[in-house]
């Protein structure tokens, strides 16, 4: 490797995935990062994921499930 490298094209492929929430934007935040199998170049992609909040219960399915509860 004294010599350096021929050029070729970056074969990437996926070495760290970190996830975070963003209080501000209210969604997560994921940072891929690329690895190229032969130089080690390395690139960044960042994707926001929007989750919504959690659906609240309605009250026929708690009543069901005090209801139905003790059934074997």
């Amino acid at each position: 490797m004294a010599e350096g490298l021929r050029p070729h094209h970056h074969c990437c492929f996926i070495y760290d995935i970190k996830r975070h929430y963003n209080h501000k934007k209210h969604c997560v935040i994921k940072k891929v990062t690329y690895k190229c199998m032969m130089c080690d170049y390395m690139t960044h992609e960042i994707y926001e994921c929007y989750e919504p909040p959690p659906k609240p219960k309605t009250k026929a399915l708690e009543r069901n499930k005090r209801k139905y509860s003790n059934r074997d």
